[in-house]
């Protein structure tokens, strides 16, 4: 055992107390405590327990030759046992049920995706190596086997940042608490995320939701004065986790939070990119069109990123109030937002039209823009 692990060991003696002091109170990452972060054996303690039914052996990628051979079987294999991975049992494997209409994909066909995914995964040099590569090819396959669904566009990439915090043990273990881990976390975001008419959804009913509940004045700059669809840009928040984002060291603080699962993860995101909204007010209000607004929003100012504990402190209490229906409170929290970290914006709403200080401020940009030619 590391001087790290057993540091982290004895100082949080249990699952609870690394979820509540540790990440949510921020012990983790004060100056005396950030030595000892061992991030793999915090995920492992957060997601792994001896009650549930992890995968300890993952299936081998099939080649083409066996690929052939199972399409061409008139037998389906059947399975054995809750702790090995069943065999792929068809030519295709079934999309979801939201995609009646698409056309299914041959598991060929879905190996060479992932193929291709993974030769543009950039988040760390380590998978430019082949034998990296071809781990995370069999991971992502087990994945898309174990649960009978489709490989989408992204699964590399937070597949890929668990790879990284699991390393240190030897490989098979790294695969199978990989696997074992983006398994858990995929149940949560899958279903919202992924799933386009469910994503739709919870844009309008949940994110739509609090940010109208919390800052009225940015939700009404959004979806009524620039129309904004706000799918857009939200889909490459969520389904990424916001690994796009933010720098990598800031996302991972969020993702211990993430999954912690003290709350539910579709609902403690769009709380987060509420919180992270009104942060940059002033910025939003801004804006003359939906493309500075795009930009803004897809190239978020990393400047202006909160801490992450604050973030989370904040995102949850809003949670809980939305959850509870606590409407008027949430915009107070809103306001209280607006105050700490724009506060010379939301001093310049108080009682004056805020399309015509929105009006001002534009101009100001531009005469400011001009001097500096």
């Amino acid at each position: 055992m590391s001087r790290k692990i057993q540091h982290l060991v004895e100082k949080y003696q249990s699952r609870d107390r690394l979820s509540r002091q540790g990440v949510w109170k921020g012990e983790l990452y004060t100056p005396q405590e950030i030595p000892f972060l061992h991030r793999g054996w915090c995920w492992r303690t957060l997601l792994l327990s001896d009650e549930d039914e992890l995968i300890v052996s993952l299936e081998v990628v099939p080649d083409t030759e066996e690929l052939e051979s199972r399409r061409n079987s008139p037998v389906k294999p059947t399975t054995h046992g809750i702790r090995r991975l069943t065999p792929v049992m068809a030519e295709s494997h079934p999309l979801t049920l939201e995609d009646p209409l698409k056309e299914q994909i041959p598991m060929d066909e879905t190996l060479d995706i992932i193929s291709l995914d993974l030769e543009r995964l950039l988040i760390d040099d380590i998978f430019s190596k082949e034998s990296v590569k071809n781990e995370m090819k069999r991971i992502l396959y087990n994945y898309v086997i174990y649960n009978n669904t489709s490989y989408k566009q992204g699964y590399h990439e937070l597949c890929g940042t668990i790879y990284l915090q699991m390393q240190g043990n030897g490989q098979d273990e790294v695969m199978a608490n990989t696997f074992n881990i983006f398994n858990k976390l995929m149940k949560h975001v899958q279903p919202v995320f992924y799933t386009e008419g469910k994503l739709i959804e919870w844009c309008r009913n949940t994110f739509g939701s609090i940010l109208k509940h919390t800052s009225p004045k940015l939700h009404d700059l959004l979806v009524k004065h620039h129309r904004m669809d706000n799918t857009i840009w939200l889909i490459r928040w969520t389904r990424l986790l916001l690994l796009r984002e933010f720098d990598m060291a800031y996302v991972l603080k969020i993702w211990d939070h993430l999954l912690t699962f003290q709350y539910p993860i579709e609902g403690l995101m769009a709380c987060m990119i509420v919180v992270l909204l009104i942060v940059v007010s002033q910025e939003l209000h801004c804006c003359e069109d939906q493309g500075d607004l795009i930009s803004i929003l897809l190239h978020y100012p990393r400047e202006k990123a909160i801490d992450v504990v604050e973030l989370l402190k904040y995102s949850g209490n809003l949670y809980e109030l939305w959850a509870s229906k606590q409407f008027e409170d949430m915009k107070g929290v809103g306001d209280t937002l607006c105050k700490i970290y724009s506060r010379e914006w939301y001093e310049k709403c108080q009682g004056i039209d805020v399309n015509r200080l929105r009006l001002e401020e534009r101009l100001r940009k531009r005469v400011e823009w001009k001097l500096s030619k």
